[in-house]
């Protein structure tokens, strides 16, 4: 091996050293250096390196991520949001039928409040700004609130892709579990007849009224976009325990929806779209299996005819379901089995100082 030559402080040359036969991090000058940083170019042990930049020799050290921001927010942040955020958004929806109120009551149509209600409940042009708004003020909430707390968008919310196989599985899993969802409603309609705001009603009756190329983006893109975004990106990635963070996100997300005979059909949907942004560590995941469920609802509620056996009479659908989701499930975790083994930002635990630290 040749040897090199080491310019000393006070300007002598120090021949024949030796070079050393692994580099060394900058940071830490005691660790072998396992890459180098993509933006400044320093070597990096393996505890700088992201352990969200899978496929690199080395992420971002810890410097640059320091300048770049925090990988995620606090859960106390998280929670503080979830709840502003959702009291907000029930408010901007609700200021769209409070105008339509003073519209029927200007035209001399608010004599029967009955009806009032049912005529905005049941119009696309007063739901469908309201669920804009809504969605507007939820979407909002969660991107400002990791700027706000000067976090990395990025991997705060999730915005990573996953396998293209998820894409395809992700979708067709949730699909799978509608008739649990039909089931868990037809449940609560049989037993809790008088535990609904009708909102489930009023959303199919403007479902099959309404121009399909304004019904679905309204009733699938939007929520499909900004629910996901608050409660599995913005909340979800925030709490560190992974159980708790699967269970609150997907509890509160079905309750978010109010309506008891809603909140039980979106549970078991919640839970799912809790794991799949879990798994994959990519918001766009329940993003898309999102946005497909809603659209499948909304095609399902305007073709399918009205007076179809109750899910009770042909229960077998939903172990059929289960056993489909299942596959998916199987499929989506091969799919990831790599990321299974790397640490999400959101989870990662505090970094044990090196010998001599």
């Amino acid at each position: 091996m040749d040897s090199e030559h080491v310019d000393m402080p006070d300007g002598s040359r120090l021949e024949g050293v030796e070079p050393a036969l692994d580099p060394l991090c900058a940071a830490h000058p005691h660790a072998r250096a396992t890459g180098t940083c993509p933006r400044c170019g320093d070597n990096v042990c393996a505890r700088c390196v992201d352990p969200s930049a899978r496929g690199q020799a080395a992420g971002a050290c810890a410097a640059c991520r320091r300048k770049l921001g925090k990988d995620t927010i606090e859960p106390w942040q998280g929670a503080i949001a979830l709840v502003v955020g959702g009291i907000a958004a029930q408010l901007a929806g609700a200021s769209v039928f409070v105008v339509g109120v003073f519209w029927l009551m200007a035209d001399g149509q608010a004599a029967d409040p009955v009806a009032m209600q049912e005529r905005l409940l049941g119009s696309f042009w007063v739901l469908g700004p309201s669920i804009f708004l809504t969605g507007l003020t939820m979407f909002l909430v969660g991107v400002a609130t990791p700027w706000l707390a000067k976090a990395r968008l990025k991997t705060a919310l999730g915005l990573r892709g996953a396998p293209w196989p998820v894409f395809i599985a992700a979708p067709l899993g949730i699909v799978a579990l509608g008739p649990t969802s039909d089931l868990a409603r037809t449940l609560m309609v049989e037993y809790l007849p008088s535990w609904t705001l009708g909102s489930l009603d009023s959303l199919n009756e403007v479902a099959r009224s309404a121009p399909l190329w304004a019904i679905v983006p309204a009733m699938a893109f939007v929520p499909g976009i900004a629910e996901e975004t608050l409660f599995r990106g913005m909340f979800q990635r925030s709490i560190r325990a992974p159980l708790l963070a699967l269970v609150l996100s997907a509890v509160l997300f079905a309750a978010y929806h109010m309506d008891p005979h809603h909140v039980a059909a979106v549970l078991p949907l919640g839970f799912y779209l809790a794991w799949l942004g879990q798994r994959t560590g990519s918001l766009y995941v329940p993003i898309v299996a999102h946005i497909v469920n809603n659209t499948a609802a909304v095609v399902g509620s305007r073709y399918l005819p009205e007076n179809q056996p109750s899910i009770l009479e042909e229960w077998w659908y939903v172990p059929i379901g289960w056993l489909i989701a299942a596959g998916c499930v199987g499929v989506i975790v091969y799919a990831t089995r790599r990321r299974a083994a790397v640490v999400e930002p959101a989870l990662e635990p505090a970094l044990a100082p090196l010998p001599g630290e």
